[in-house]
């Protein structure tokens, strides 16, 4: 079901990194404390990860995609404690999180913890009904049910769609996966999954693809994205209005460049398909800035602006056509 009457928190004082909205970050268990470390290139992870290792089995399928990402980012954990690792380095500049070792227990951790966020996504492969019952409602995870030994379909699918332009692709409808078996299911089998908000990699009309393009709770994937993208974008137009002018003036001066620098936003975000369009072809959002008037006094002396708000319609996008009615004329 779509998104409906999303409040954006925007956190200008600890804006979130503008870039890696698609930078896979995986969760490997390792004995010590917490690392976390970027690789560029396949090559650079083995010489920490052997390619006997399962960390290395998921980066593979990430890297191995067309439009992967530039860059795959590892933290370690100790055993039974991926939640802790993962809250610790939270803040980094990664969007999609993977378990290296499937094991159900950690999964159910770190899907609890990124619902609790709203911000970023769990990628969860799970291969029967209880590894997708029990995330099952998860906010922000994505469940792909793939049982196909040595196969990564998680990994896979974020390596090849979660780099890609924040608003141009609805997931639904994706494939190409390179080193993905796409399986025959039976029309119960995939009902099964898909009562689950779960995702498998069929053969549909002939062609592989992604079942469905939404999360555990059955918000679509792409739409909490856009959301995470306007909530990133603004953060840092603002912050960067504040921090490269002399002085932003508690008036209509400063009230301007800060609705400026969020209306910046709004617009990217109408340009890369978050948006809607309406039918006079101009971008679907609201934006109000209350006056230097309007704002306390208690605020003005604390030098805190709080009367800038927006809406938007998001753009969505179609994933199914039913009925088509025509006739046949004799």
């Amino acid at each position: 079901m779509p998104l409906q009457d999303v409040v954006v928190q925007i956190d200008v004082a600890q804006p979130a990194p503008r870039i890696g909205l698609g930078t896979p970050l995986i969760l490997a268990e390792q004995v010590g404390a917490s690392t976390y470390k970027e690789y560029a290139s396949l090559t650079l992870l083995a010489a920490d990860f052997a390619n006997t290792t399962d960390t290395y089995k998921k980066a593979q399928a990430i890297f191995a995609q067309q439009d992967r990402p530039a860059k795959v980012a590892v933290a370690t954990y100790e055993t039974g404690e991926p939640a802790i690792a993962l809250e610790q380095h939270y803040n980094r500049a990664w969007h999609f999180v993977l378990l290296a070792n499937d094991l159900a227990a950690d999964q159910l951790d770190v899907a609890t913890l990124v619902a609790s966020k709203d911000f970023k996504f769990f990628a969860a492969r799970v291969s029967d009904n209880a590894g997708r019952e029990a995330l099952a409602g998860k906010l922000r995870t994505i469940i792909f049910d793939h049982n196909v030994d040595g196969e990564h379909l998680d990994a896979a699918a974020v390596g090849a769609l979660g780099s890609l332009e924040v608003g141009s692709i609805t997931w639904k409808f994706k494939g190409g996966f390179a080193g993905i078996t796409a399986r025959y299911l039976t029309e119960d089998e995939l009902t099964l999954i898909e009562e689950d908000n779960a995702i498998a990699y069929v053969f549909k009309a002939g062609k592989a693809q992604l079942s469905d393009g939404i999360d555990a709770a059955g918000e679509y994937i792409d739409a909490l994205h856009g959301q995470d993208f306007v909530k990133v974008d603004m953060e840092n137009e603002v912050q960067n209005a504040l921090q490269n002018a002399p002085k932003v003036p508690y008036d209509a001066r400063g009230i301007s460049l800060i609705e400026a620098s969020a209306t910046t936003t709004l617009q990217r975000a109408f340009g890369q398909g978050i948006i809607a369009q309406r039918e006079d072809g101009q971008p679907d959002y609201k934006i109000q800035a209350l006056t230097r008037e309007q704002s306390s006094a208690q605020d003005r002396a604390a030098r805190i602006y709080k009367g800038l708000s927006f809406q938007f319609a998001l753009a969505g996008a179609i994933h199914r056509v039913d009925p088509i009615k025509g006739e046949i004329l004799i």
